[in-house]
């Protein structure tokens, strides 16, 4: 786990899996960003959480993540 870059030391970091793509992601639990496995954890390297699921078709809810 780690701060968040956006979040100035208000949000974790977290590993998660979108359980419907089998995929691992790192979100933020207060701003909701997240970053794909694999890359350098940074500013542009930054998705938006919302965004991603929409893209795979899915809800962007947590309850998506294991």
């Amino acid at each position: 786990m780690a701060e968040c870059p956006f979040c100035d030391g208000q949000g974790i970091v977290r590993k998660a899996e979108v359980k419907k793509l089998n995929r691992t992601i790192f979100i933020c639990d207060e701003c909701d960003t997240i970053w794909l496995e694999g890359v350098e954890m940074n500013e542009e390297n930054a998705r938006r959480f919302d965004e991603f699921m929409s893209e795979h078709g899915l809800p962007p809810l947590w309850s998506e993540l294991e």
